[in-house]
């Protein structure tokens, strides 16, 4: 289970999110659990980090990032 405040698309520091076959097992940025091969994942590119990072969810983590992106594109609407 995924710990801490849900991580949002809106902000400067994140770039266009893709999604992507995992080409080998690979763990999820948000709850750790594995990515099996093969799997669809959505990486997010992190452009002020170095090397090109990006952050990996699984789809029901990304899910969850959408949700929580939706939440606050609401409230920015609200203003």
């Amino acid at each position: 289970m995924p710990k801490g405040k849900t991580p949002s698309l809106i902000g400067s520091s994140l770039g266009r999110p893709s999604k992507k076959t995992c080409g080998r097992e690979t763990p999820c940025s948000r709850c750790g659990e594995g990515i099996a091969k093969g799997e669809d994942s959505y990486d997010v590119p992190q452009p002020k980090k170095p090397h090109s990072s990006t952050r990996r969810f699984c789809a029901e983590c990304f899910a969850g990032v959408l949700k929580q992106t939706r939440h606050d594109l609401e409230k920015l609407e609200a203003l």
